[in-house]
């Protein structure tokens, strides 16, 4: 009898089944298992001739024969009559739910592109635990620069920081007389940059690059850049970049007052806050200083660039939070509540 030509595709069926019908838990005992009458059947409904023992010599190749000293392929487990599984692989399932979370939750990634690779995700696990990767907290709303222009502008940047090459875009903002449009800042001239470092903060991403026009580093979200261009130029400004130090450059420009030209400031908070003041400064630590006051209230201690950005988030907390050290610190964010007061006058 003649051999269909799935014959020739037998190690990799008996894979797949392996795959999809077996799993272990997270110290590699088995969940689901099957027996090798199982996996002759599936073969059989695949048009493939196959008996048991042939079946067991296929497996021991894919568990990289017995006289290999190569990592297995597969790493199965039972035999002899009992259910044969996979005991581990090489991602393990905690860290792809780990994965698909990220992905369901990025909003830099579409709705449809989210789901689309979440169900390959599925695919490197058994259909048991495939069913638990559910799509279910996938991000409702989603920015419009979410479609694939946006994806597309960020891999040109990449491509450059890898190439070590300057770019060229347009940069949009929204206009002033009709904020459905954009326009393209500097009067739709191009900026040329020499890109260096992308940073994701809030949903959005950042390049951080060196600016041609005004010879210093400069963040610019890569949602608003439009028509990127790798240039056949080699960047420059990379002593700058140095200088700057990158993370304390990201944590004074995107929202953390933290880093170099910081002064030490305390500020008094109602303890409904403590987990929120936790989350953003840290704990104790590396210039950062927490102490009980009463029953209600408790301070830190630490380091934070004054700015307006830093006032405008003190703000938000109202009554919840005061500055009580430095004086000259508090005497400032008191003019600078007078001052918008004074606007409402």
């Amino acid at each position: 009898m003649p051999k269909s030509e799935n014959q020739k595709l037998k190690l990799f069926y008996i894979a797949d089944y392996l795959m999809r019908e077996t799993d272990a838990d997270d110290k590699g005992d088995m969940l689901h298992g099957a027996l090798l009458w199982q996996i002759k059947e599936y073969l059989n409904d695949k048009g493939i001739d196959a008996e048991e023992h042939s079946i067991r010599r296929d497996i021991d190749l894919l568990c990289g024969g017995k006289d290999f000293a190569l990592d297995p392929v597969l790493d199965v487990r039972g035999g002899k009559g009992k259910p044969i599984y996979l005991g581990s692989r090489y991602l393990p399932f905690e860290d792809l739910e780990t994965i698909v979370e990220c992905v369901a939750s990025a909003n830099f990634i579409s709705r449809s592109e989210a789901e689309g690779l979440i169900e390959k995700l599925k695919k490197l696990c058994s259909k048991y635990q495939a069913d638990t990767l559910t799509s279910e907290y996938i991000v409702a709303e989603r920015p419009k620069y979410t479609e694939k222009k946006m994806l597309n502008q960020l891999r040109r940047v990449k491509s450059a920081i890898k190439a070590k090459q300057k770019i060229s875009f347009f940069y949009t903002r929204h206009s002033p007389s009709d904020i459905s449009k954009t326009e393209n800042r500097r009067k739709g001239k191009r900026y040329i940059v020499s890109p260096y470092q992308v940073i994701l903060s809030n949903g959005n991403h950042y390049l951080i690059g060196y600016d041609d026009t005004y010879h210093q580093i400069m963040p610019y979200r890569i949602d608003r850049m439009d028509k990127v261009i790798v240039l056949e130029e080699p960047r420059e400004g990379e002593e700058k970049f140095k200088r700057v130090g990158i993370s304390d450059y990201a944590k004074q420009t995107f929202g953390m007052f933290i880093g170099g030209n910081a002064d030490r400031i305390t500020i008094q908070f109602e303890n409904s806050l403590l987990d929120a003041m936790l989350e953003r400064f840290g704990g104790n630590g590396k210039g950062t200083e927490y102490r009980r006051i009463d029953d209600k209230h408790f301070t830190v201690k630490t380091f934070i660039v004054e700015s307006e950005n830093f006032y405008g988030w003190l703000c938000g907390l109202g009554e919840k939070a005061i500055i009580t050290d430095p004086p000259e610190t508090a005497e400032r964010f008191k003019s600078y509540l007078q001052k918008i007061s004074a606007k409402y006058s």
